[in-house]
């Protein structure tokens, strides 16, 4: 075959176009749809692409190289999870060439080496459909290799996150609604230090933390009704999700991670104040129902497992703010991370000897579990 000779500027603008077509809202459509054990759509054909491009530069073949991203980046625009859809479900593998090359011709003009990658890109599981040129036959070989290396991959892709003090700064709406409840009730009013330091455990705790020494059970439970019932209307009237946290998540779940929360808060509000902040980001969310015990119990750890199907060994962290946290991932067995720009200082959490990775902020998640890819 022949070699060609690439100058360094022609390779980075190779590269640009690579990054510039990543980028198309139309491809990005499909970063929620999850793919192989560990990967979701948009991140298999991103790793496919890339595999093409390094192959091709390292061998300095000569490619129809925009043909070949353009392509290797349209193979599996389908919009559906065929492990849920049990319409599609059985003929999936021989179906979704053709669903994704009508969806590429709805939306790109694909050349003639575009339609050949996207329809034969499954041969030979689609034994008729044999790729014709050298551009789709290269993408065939890169999609098994990329599935290969998604299905065994051992990185710990299951991230799941605390709510308060880890990705929402909630302290000023809770303390505004412990002071509403502290006022409703004839108790003095609390200051803000008081409510971060008293948060952890769940709202019941929180408010029996707020009021005062010998309350009765009655009283306590008629100032648990006051603070909930003004809570669930104010709880994102000044609250605020912590810098760059969004783009951080946004990065991580395009990279093929599944985003998940835990949280001691009431699981309506959670969704409420997540779908906030963060729209569509999370694939689930469990809070206190009445039913679950609090953490640092692994009740709800057991409910998430139960609601995604994480096995008991599946290689997740958990990333919270305060030592109920730590405890709630030494229970669940698995690895934590603890961020010091939450509810406990760095002096308190150096108090505590928790032996946990931590994070100063948001964009360290990115330096760990994608640069090193952890």
């Amino acid at each position: 075959m022949k070699k060609i000779y690439r100058t360094k500027e022609e390779v980075t603008k190779i590269w640009d176009f690579y990054y510039e077509f990543s980028k198309n809202p139309i491809l990005n459509g499909v970063y929620g749809t999850p793919q192989h054990r560990t990967s979701n759509t948009y991140r298999h054909v991103c790793l496919v692409t890339r595999l093409c491009v390094f192959h091709v530069l390292r061998k300095r073949l000569d490619y129809d190289i925009k043909s070949l991203i353009r392509g290797a980046f349209l193979h599996d625009l389908f919009y559906y999870d065929w492990r849920k859809d049990k319409s599609k479900k059985w003929g999936h593998l021989t179906n979704h060439p053709m669903i994704a090359l009508e969806n590429a011709q709805k939306e790109f003009e694909l050349t003639d080496i575009e339609i050949d990658i996207i329809k034969n890109h499954m041969w030979p599981i689609t034994i008729t459909r044999f790729p014709r040129t050298k551009e789709g036959r290269l993408v065939m070989r890169m999609d098994k290799k990329a599935t290969f290396l998604e299905v065994f991959n051992r990185k710990r892709n299951i991230l799941v996150f605390d709510l308060d003090g880890t990705l929402v700064y909630t302290l000023p709406d809770l303390n505004g609604s412990i002071n509403y409840m502290c006022e409703q009730m004839g108790y003095p009013t609390l200051s803000i230090e008081h409510t971060r330091k008293a948060i952890g455990n769940g709202v019941p705790v929180l408010v029996r933390r707020s009021i005062p020494e010998g309350t009765s059970e009655e009283d306590y439970q008629k100032a648990l009704k006051i603070f909930k019932e003004h809570y669930i209307e104010h709880a994102i009237d000044k609250s605020t999700p912590y810098e760059g946290m969004y783009d951080v998540l946004r990065r991580l779940r395009k990279r093929g991670y599944t985003l998940t929360v835990v949280t001691n808060k009431n699981e309506d509000m959670a969704r409420k104040i997540l779908d906030h902040f963060y729209p569509h980001m999370f694939t689930e969310i469990v809070g206190a129902n009445g039913i679950l015990k609090a953490k640092p119990h692994f009740d709800m750890m057991n409910e998430l497992r139960n609601r995604i199907g994480l096995k008991k060994r599946s290689r997740a962290v958990y990333i919270g703010d305060t030592e109920v946290d730590y405890q709630t991932a030494k229970n669940a067995l698995i690895p934590c991370y603890i961020v010091t720009y939450g509810y406990r200082t760095p002096e308190e959490l150096e108090k505590l000897h928790l032996k946990a990775h931590f994070i100063t902020r948001p964009e360290d998640l990115l330096n760990i579990f994608i640069k090193k890819g952890i």
